[in-house]
């Protein structure tokens, strides 16, 4: 079993906490920028992720060496925070 499989057993897992419900899930995929990076639909896949209905989920490809889509992620927890 691989890192993503059971990081996906983890998380499903960890979701079905009765605490945890309704709260939002932000997945990072990090180091975009390496070639051999999983895309977000991958890692959405791989996880699962489209199976999950009972609450707010966002997965974004990141890089933090670079950069990259920080600022979109810092956008996405201010949007969640501004709606409680």
């Amino acid at each position: 079993m691989g890192n993503l499989d059971i990081s996906k057993v983890q998380l499903h897992a960890l979701l079905s906490n009765t605490t945890l419900e309704n709260i939002p899930l932000l997945v990072l995929g990090n180091k975009c920028d390496l070639v051999e990076s999983l895309t977000v639909g991958q890692v959405i896949e791989r996880l699962d992720l489209n199976t999950i209905k009972d609450r707010l989920v966002a997965c974004y490809s990141i890089s933090c060496k670079n950069g990259d889509n920080i600022d979109n992620v810092l956008k996405w927890l201010t949007d969640i925070k501004s709606r409680k």
